[in-house]
């Protein structure tokens, strides 16, 4: 029985590939219309024909859910570039990339996410294979991350200093996000001493009504925009959710900057 399914299956996907262009269009429907048929009549087959391979099914239905799904954001992703989520501008924090790209990318992430730190090396990725792109570090701790919020307010502490200490502290502190679980406030410190960072002045720092209001403003503004997880990111006002491959960036990029020429 699954012989069967897969073989009329098969014919439903090569028929394309071997009608000429004039008769495809009705030849497709009468053949999907028998198959419809067939199945309707007889649904034993279909059930028959998955029994004992429920787990193909199981991968069936997936690969069917993750389209649904995958086709439900894109439709959200195209209506966002005319009602774009717009980041409020905030001067002196540090800019990844061009400083005046066709394409600005917000993160609002958290130091402490596995699924933060993968997405990070994707965006490192895409600034490399893009010079167009200008990248915008924003904070968005979960409440579950005890060391979260220092992280947060450590990078803060060190963007008053130096804005590359500050990106190079941004980029270790992901990378090392399980050592910084394990050894807390100690790991913070060694990694800001590595980038070069004065620890002395980053513990006042942490403490100032500026930082704090710094990284506050950052969880209040991916708060207004409905982002309950990390990462987000937001590119021209369009919204990318979790770790993303870069595809999915560069398709986003390409019907942001499509729309742009129009």
């Amino acid at each position: 029985m699954i012989r069967l399914l897969i073989s009329i299956l098969a014919v439903t996907i090569l028929l394309p590939s071997q009608v000429h262009a004039k008769t495809k269009s009705e030849s497709e429907t009468q053949l999907q219309k028998e198959i419809k048929e067939v199945l309707i009549k007889n649904p034993e087959l279909i059930i028959g024909a998955f029994k004992g391979h429920e787990d193909k099914l199981y991968d069936l239905m997936q690969v069917g859910l993750e389209k649904k799904n995958k086709d439900k954001i894109r439709n959200r992703q195209i209506a966002q570039v005319n009602n774009p989520n717009i980041p409020a501008t905030v001067p002196n924090r540090p800019v990844w990339g061009a400083t005046s790209g066709d394409i600005s990318i917000f993160a609002y992430s958290d130091f402490q996410s596995a699924t933060c730190s993968k997405a990070d090396a994707t965006i490192q990725k895409l600034l490399k294979s893009d010079p167009k792109i200008s990248y915008r570090y924003r904070h968005n701790p979960q409440g579950f991350h005890k060391m979260s919020r220092p992280a947060a307010l450590y990078y803060e502490a060190i963007v008053l200093q130096n804005f590359q200490k500050a990106i190079a502290f941004n980029k270790l502190a992901l990378a090392k996000r399980s050592k910084i679980k394990k050894h807390g406030l100690k790991e913070l410190d060694a990694i800001a001493l590595k980038v070069g960072a004065n620890v002395t002045r980053i513990h006042i720092d942490i403490k100032s009504p500026k930082v704090i209001k710094t990284v506050n403003r950052d969880i209040k503004e991916a708060k207004s925009f409905g982002f309950t997880a990390s990462p987000v990111f937001v590119v021209n006002g369009v919204t990318i959710t979790g770790a993303a491959p870069i595809e999915e960036f560069q398709e986003v990029i390409k019907i942001i900057r499509d729309h742009n020429l129009k």
